[in-house]
């Protein structure tokens, strides 16, 4: 049985066509006109969005279909992010080893234009994504990802490695974020949070198996050889995500058609070569333009957040890169910097996914001020307070598995709140907005980092570790203040 129905908006001249079939799945479609006029005010422009949400497609929430989706991201995550978390492993071997003559305010310039390329690249796959589906920018993302990261091995010089690492394997990272991160919206809406964070566990897997993998292969095989076995096992899950990863053809047709809409669709241009050129060439400008949705920053909530998510993952980042560093400075071996940063990948696995069961009951603000909150408190208590004037492998282990747990839920949350706040079909190009915003704090804060390192003592790492705590009690606030503007002072509300 098919029942359609049609209702008319008044006030925006919008039309919304819901069918339902009854074969054990309901699918709700809506077709949108072209507001008759453009929104008068920032509650209008909110009011049309919540619109959309709440007349939108109903989400399966579940089933074989969207697990494998979200098996497909995790193995996807376990790569992507799995590297950026394994980052102080790199970090600490060119730091007694190709960089040891070298000053670490010189060589954080290979990290911080890492972290840069990272996540400004995740503003054009966001896109890319919200417009052509999931598997354009990971052939992309898997391309430059083996060709930057096989090439490194055989760099020596800061140049050479910025080049190599920062540029081509962080737009690579970058590429490959968008999709495996946006597709989870296209199939939860009720259990967002919780699919989000059994996704990001691959982070916390990747964070565990390459430091350790890593650590094996520097011995055996020396540098080079080492990245080039990362670099081609990691195509291969790479190459076994993106099978696995679909976008739902709903949500993707609605995109591609605003697109479409844009530009002549003249179907001689189509036949031709010429045509071909000239059609991507302006489906090309299309989306450069919808790579951003800056008119987002004007709502509040929307602004704390970004700015939020953008300082916790500065401290994040400053503290994954250095936090190795800093334990071979204080007298201890590779393998121990190694095994510390494997501990607090591990115990990560736990801070991704327990957070984002509470998130889903209790809101993903409410838990992600909690865990922000104690990020900053665990690095200015232990690391600064305990561990750098003891000097202790208590106090290294005590940090790395609090701030493992804490600073891991910060991370996997981050998606969920933006997603909360934002149309489903706008999540990549929100998304992307925030890591466009992200990649400017990561760039300034991690040069602004190794400068305060410096030539390495005990007092450039206290006053490091100071600089991680402050900001991570940067984040905590502003996402106060993001709860603040759709909560106002209501504690007990769900946001």
């Amino acid at each position: 049985m098919t029942q359609r129905t049609t209702t008319q908006q008044p006030t925006h001249s919008t039309e919304i066509s819901v069918s339902v079939e009854q074969d054990n799945t309901s699918i709700f479609t809506e077709r949108r006109r072209t507001f008759s006029r453009a929104p008068e005010s920032e509650l209008d422009y909110q009011e049309n969005n919540d619109l959309s949400e709440t007349l939108s497609l109903d989400y399966p929430d579940g089933g074989v279909r969207a697990y494998l989706v979200v098996f497909g991201s995790f193995l996807g995550l376990t790569v992507d992010f799995g590297i950026v978390n394994s980052i102080g492993a790199i970090q600490a071997y060119l730091n007694l080893h190709q960089f040891k003559n070298v000053s670490t305010s010189v060589t954080s310039l290979i990290f911080s234009l890492f972290t840069f390329f990272t996540y400004a690249s995740i503003i054009l796959s966001g896109s890319m994504f919200d417009e052509l589906g999931a598997r354009i920018p990971m052939a992309i993302g898997i391309v430059l990802f083996f060709i930057g990261f096989f090439a490194c091995g055989s760099c020596n010089s800061v140049g050479s490695f910025i080049v190599t690492f920062s540029i081509i394997g962080g737009t690579s990272i970058g590429m490959l974020a968008g999709p495996l991160t946006g597709v989870i919206s296209h199939w939860f809406m009720k259990n967002r949070a919780k699919a989000f964070g059994l996704c990001t566990l691959g982070s916390s897997v990747g964070g565990i198996m390459f430091p350790l993998l890593l650590d094996r292969l520097y011995k055996k095989l020396g540098f080079e050889n080492a990245m080039r076995i990362i670099a081609s096992l990691s195509t291969v899950l790479l190459i076994v995500a993106t099978t696995l990863i679909t976008e739902r053809e709903s949500i993707k047709n609605s995109n591609s058609s605003n697109v479409v809409e844009d530009y002549d669709n003249d179907a001689s241009e189509v036949i031709s070569i010429a045509g071909k050129l000239r059609t991507f060439g302006k489906r090309a400008s299309c989306l450069a333009k919808k790579s951003t949705e800056f008119k987002a920053m004007r709502d509040p909530k929307y602004f704390f957040c970004v700015i939020g998510a953008s300082f916790g993952e500065l401290g994040l980042t400053c503290c994954l890169t250095y936090f190795a560093s800093y334990v071979t400075f204080i007298g201890y071996s590779e393998t121990k910097a190694n095994t510390v940063i494997t501990i607090l990948n591990t115990i990560g696995i736990a801070g991704r996914y327990i957070p984002n069961i509470f998130a889903d009951k209790i809101g993903s603000y409410n838990v992600m001020i909690i865990m922000a909150l104690l990020v900053g408190l665990s690095t200015l208590l232990i690391w600064l307070a305990w561990s750098s004037t003891s000097y202790s492998m208590a106090s290294i282990y005590t940090f790395a598995v609090l701030y493992g747990f804490f600073s891991s839920s910060v991370f996997s949350l981050a998606p969920s709140c933006v997603g909360s706040i934002s149309p489903t079909k706008d999540f990549g190009k929100r998304y992307g907005t925030m890591f466009l915003f992200a990649s400017v704090v990561l760039l300034v804060g991690m040069t602004i980092g190794g400068i305060i390192i410096g030539d390495e003592s005990i007092e450039s790492y206290r006053h490091f570790s100071l600089y991680c705590g402050l900001i991570s009690l940067v984040s905590f606030v502003m996402f106060v203040c993001s709860r603040y503007c759709q909560a106002g002072f209501k504690m007990l509300k769900k946001v």
